[in-house]
């Protein structure tokens, strides 16, 4: 490069000797020199040139000529590398109106325009605005089938995505971005180098640091073979290698790449500008992890000092220095500086500076970056509270929950704004942290006042911590239904979603063969990216052009405290726990009381699994001993303030793999399960994702529908390669069948001789079967095999035979689940493991039942290990009997448990055999026909024809 830079000051000098008016050549010369500038990130010289190259233009051609526009985009280039984005968008904007009036508005080169604007937008932290721009690329990319287009325009949608936090999401446009570039470049073209750090950030993103370190190298790689030593592309990889270094707490290794990347900024600005001041705070932040706080204010300092000297507008950077500075306030109990910087960095990211009451009258929206603001408001409201702790004046306890309060907007506008079901789930961590401070803060006011106020805004944090992607989802198919949407829309929607879990299976179908075929994989990608594409458009005009759905889908409410206990009975009581490392509260919710304690919980979540695999392994005197120690842990502290015999319990984190019913009331000599002081004793049990979800109603239906559905719909699992008969029969029929059955079989046999309905089994028991007619039927049962991906949650699955039929592979995945209509009162996931899974921070339990709660079913019966074919089938006919009697389901459920103890097997009495049962959600008794009244009618109606028969037969016999 530095020799090409050589060569065109050579030639500028001789057509300025030579022809000094040949203004063609010479604006030639001095664009070349320019961009040669620019691209050894010399842009002071490259400024330069360039305005010089804009004036000789202005004699060479017409004001509207190409060749201007095409100097007005690289100096909006420089200005943006210099981070002056007015100036950027001004030099852009000129050259998109050239471009139009050259080429007209539907010109690969307008896209080109439109996404470089777009990309100052994302800068500048104005992501719709940015998005906007990038759709009416995406439009023009699309129509004119430009890959080098599409190519930068998915890597730009990806960084806005890693801006906004949407990680998984991002990834998704990387990787089609990678596809495109393995396409039409070299290994070592700048672009992949680009491709390959964006693939870093991302990873570094979720936390994946040796992935992300993986292609940091692959792009310094690149870069160095292209730029040599001291480019700014460089600087841009040492930076996100000394974070990824510093992020695995590897900080000599991180300081020595920052240095490096402080070397070439310095090179590149002279000591001076926002890059520098960059470099600053990451080497302070780097102190401030191995509290060498004055180190670290003193980088920071620095680059604070950077920005105000040269007037910078580079408010991101000006808001972190100013933040990062109130954090050392903070550790360094001086609150009063701490707060004051805090508000520094909050009004950097106002975007109307002329709104002088913004403290008082909060709205995030004037705000850029939320996702910075939620990270500031949180600092403040923390540094009040320790003020408080210090001082004990509650006025900065009343400030903290203010801003507490604030934050919970932003977190619900942040929430709103994501798209993909993994970055919801990643935000909700985050989100929950927020409330753990919340929830202390309240409970540190009700100390002092005993305002029942302060315990129900604690149990509001609690229950916003708790299931909003399932509320949200749920919230979503109820929005279209009274929002007025035309069919035509609704329909698009479902097709949508079918054809995303059709091709969702056959990418794990081609990941699970024997012969993995990469090219029907890669096409498969395509096809989901496409269809994700329209579904994002699809959201867009839903929630555009239809503000009642918005509004519907969005809505924000929490169930009230006094709303629940309208909904309580006297028999009931509601414990919903939140749970952090060490500390965990319950909130204990009776008819007319409401209490918070405070529970010490270290080691929690290795006392469940140990609590869990002493039940498996049936290892009794282990199980007797983790069992009571959790009792006296969780339940002993409160139990006096449970009113009634039946408990609502609303689990949290590691809480959702304890079966609350199995914990024992107190030291037990006995070595015999059946007598043992199992809670189960004293109280039936239901768990819940949330009190919103339980008590909100997302799915009014007429309660006709419930006449009109059939009993029971019932499946068996089948090795069909072993079996020979293909039946369907009702579930009458098979009351009378005789011999031997498999497992799964008597177990259906067991519940035929109470309910009627359909059942499958052999080589009918498929899954075409079964999506045909689950929406007709109150109960489902669904004696099957399951599989549970805690990696991929989407991906666990329920096997109905061991072949396929010529339609499905009668393996119902997740996300298949997620596209149907399952408006059953009860469904029951007799098959192993189907109410375990991975534990979302914030979310609760990524179970099977998760996806079914969202096809509409009430309830679930689901399995917390691998249950036994010998004593399921006894379990359920309790089960069963008991709901046909009329008991509500918990009550059912305990009842069956105790029935099976008092007359089990001696050998099968442990808890293994019939303890892993759990019932989640609406506990509400089940409507049965009752065919009492239908039998006699028909009796009678018998008898009056055999009546007419016989005395008709006489009749015919006397004459």
């Amino acid at each position: 490069m530095h020799n090409g830079l050589l060569y065109y000051k050579k030639a500028l000098s001789v057509q300025q000797n030579v022809d000094p008016k040949n203004y063609n050549e010479i604006f030639t010369s001095y664009s070349c020199i320019g961009t040669a500038y620019t691209k050894l990130s010399n842009y002071k010289m490259a400024l330069v040139y360039h305005e010089k190259a804009l004036i000789v233009g202005r004699k060479a051609f017409a004001a509207d000529h190409i060749s201007i526009g095409l100097i007005h985009n690289k100096i909006g280039n420089v200005y943006q590398y210099l981070r002056q984005y007015d100036k950027a968008l001004f030099n852009y904007r000129k050259d998109l109106e050239i471009i139009i009036k050259n080429f007209g508005n539907k010109h690969y080169y307008v896209g080109l325009s439109y996404m470089n604007i777009g990309i100052v937008y994302v800068d500048l932290m104005q992501y719709d605005t940015a998005f906007d721009y990038y759709k009416k690329a995406l439009l023009i990319f699309d129509k004119e089938e430009r890959l080098d287009g599409l190519l930068y325009l998915y890597n730009n949608i990806g960084n806005l995505l890693i801006q906004k936090g949407e990680y998984d999401k991002a990834l998704l446009y990387n990787n089609k971005s990678l596809d495109i570039g393995l396409k039409i470049y070299d290994r070592y073209h700048e672009d992949m180098a680009v491709l390959y750090m964006n693939s870093g950030d991302i990873f570094h993103s979720k936390s994946n640091y040796k992935r992300a370190l993986y292609y940091y190298d692959k792009a310094l790689l690149i870069f160095k073979e292209i730029f040599g030593e001291n480019h700014f592309r460089l600087k841009e990889i040492f930076n996100r290698i000394g974070n990824a270094y510093s992020k695995k707490k590897e900080y000599n290794t991180a300081l020595k790449y920052y240095k490096k990347a402080l070397k070439i900024n310095k090179y590149l600005f002279e000591n001076n500008g926002p890059e520098i001041t960059n470099s600053y705070i990451q080497i302070g932040r780097l102190y401030f992890k191995q509290d060498m706080y004055e180190k670290a204010l003193l980088f920071f300092e620095k680059g604070l000092d950077i920005l105000q000297n040269i007037n910078s507008d580079e408010y991101l950077l000006t808001s972190e220095s100013y933040f990062n500075i109130a954090k050392i306030f903070h550790k360094q109990e001086q609150y009063e500086k701490a707060i004051t910087y805090y508000d520094r960095a909050l009004l950097t990211h106002v975007k109307n500076k002329g709104v002088s009451d913004f403290r008082n009258a909060f709205d995030p929206n004037q705000y850029y970056n939320l996702q910075s603001i939620l990270k500031i408001l949180k600092g403040k409201a923390q540094t009040l509270q320790s003020q408080f702790l210090k001082n004990n004046d509650f006025k900065y306890l009343d400030q903290g929950i203010a801003i507490y309060k604030n934050a919970d907007k932003v977190v619900n506008e942040i929430r709103q704004s994501y798209q993909n079901y993994e970055d919801k789930v990643s935000f909700a961590k985050q989100a929950k942290e927020l409330y753990k401070d919340a929830i202390n803060a309240h409970l540190l006011s009700y100390k002092k006042t005993h305002n029942q106020q302060d315990l129900e805004e604690a149990f509001y944090y609690a229950e916003k911590s708790k299931a909003n992607i399932l509320k949200e989802l749920l919230n979503d198919t109820y929005a279209k239904g009274f929002a007025g949407l035309p069919e035509e829309i609704i329909e698009v929607g479902k097709i949508l979603k079918t054809n995303r879990a059709f091709y969702q299976g056959q990418i794990i179908e081609q990941l699970s063969s024997e012969s993995i075929d990469t090219i029907k994989i890669n096409d498969y990608e395509n096809k989901l990216f496409d269809l994700n594409r329209k579904e994002d458009s699809l959201t867009h005009i839903l929630e555009t052009k239809y503000p009642k759905y918005y509004q519907l889908k969005y809505q924000n409410e929490v169930i009230h405290v006094d709303d629940i206990q309208q909904k309580l009975d006297v028999k009931t009581t509601l414990l919903e726990f939140f749970t952090s490392d060490s500390t965990s509260y319950v909130f204990i919710v009776s008819k007319n009381n409401i209490y918070v304690q405070e529970l010490q919980t270290p080691g929690l979540e290795k006392r469940i699994k140990e609590f869990h695999e002493s039940i498996t392994s049936i290892d009794l005197q282990n199980y007797k001993k983790q069992s009571q120690h959790l009792y006296n842990e969780l339940i002993k502290p409160v139990e006096d303030k449970f009113l009634g015999d039946q408990l609502i319990i609303i689990p949290d984190g590691s809480l959702w793999h304890l079966n609350f019913e199995l914990l024992l009331t107190q030291k037990d000599d006995t070595n015999n399960p059946a007598l043992l002081s199992y809670l189960l004793n004293k109280y039936a049990i239901t768990y819940a994702n949330s009190s919103n979800l339980l008590f909100n109603s997302f799915k009014n239906e007429d309660a006709s529908n419930l006449e009109i559905r059939r009993e029971c719909l019932a499946f068996s699992f089948s090795d069909s390669t072993q079996i020979t008969e293909t039946n369907t029969i009702r579930l009458l029929t098979l009351r009378d069948a005789g011999g031997d059955l498999p497992g799964t079989r008597r177990e259906i046999k067991a519940i035929s001789d109470i309910v009627d309905g359909q059942y499958y089994y052999g080589s009918q028991a498929i899954e075409a079967n079964f999506k045909e007619n689950a929406s007709r039927y109150n109960i489902l049962h669904l004696a099957l095999h399951g599989e549970v991906d805690n990696d991929r949650p989407e991906n666990s699955k329920l096997y109905f035979t061991k072949s396929k039929d010529t339609i499905e592979d009668n393996l119902l995945y997740s996300h298949e689940i997620f596209a149907l209509n399952i408006p059953a009162e009860l469904t029951v996931l007799s098959a192993c493991k189907t109410g375990t899974g991975k534990i979302a921070r914030g979310e609760g339990i990524m179970s099977l039942g998760n996806a079914f709660q969202y096809a509409g079913t009430k309830s679930l019966l689901l399995t917390s290990w691998d249950v036994s074919d010998q004593t399921t089938p006894e379990l359920m006919k309790f089960f069963y009997a008991n709901l046909k009697e009329g008991m509500n389901k918990a009550k059912a459920l305990q009842q069956a448990k105790l029935q099976y103890l008092a007359s089990a097997n001696i050998n099968r009495l442990d808890p293994f055999y019939w303890g892993g049962f759990y019932l989640v959600g609406d506990s509400s008794p089940i409507p049965f026909k009752n065919n009492t009244t239908l039998y006699w009618v028909l009796g009678v109606i018998m008898f009056v024809i055999l009546l007419f028969l016989f005395f008709w037969y006489r009749r015919k016999i006397k004459n």
